[in-house]
């Protein structure tokens, strides 16, 4: 049992050596390309980043309210 499997590790050896492995990268290969993002996903992520930066900036003036922080001002 012990046999097969080292010959076993051997062949797999012995076949990443002579063939290479999936993900390997030489030098000036050109597979590894970027992909296009659509508009509308960066249209998205600039109206996300804007209601975010509205909300954050809401809670800030809430927290420098003297009405509406009772706890003191930061």
């Amino acid at each position: 049992m012990e046999k097969e499997i080292e010959k076993m590790v051997e062949d797999a050896a012995k076949k990443v050596a002579e063939e290479g492995f999936a993900g390997e990268y030489e030098e000036g290969d050109d597979w590894v390309e970027e992909e296009e993002v659509p508009q509308h996903v960066i249209d998205e992520a600039l109206a996300d980043d804007a209601r975010q930066r509205t909300k954050d900036l809401r809670q800030m003036e809430m927290y420098d309210d003297e009405m509406w922080n009772w706890s003191g001002l930061r």
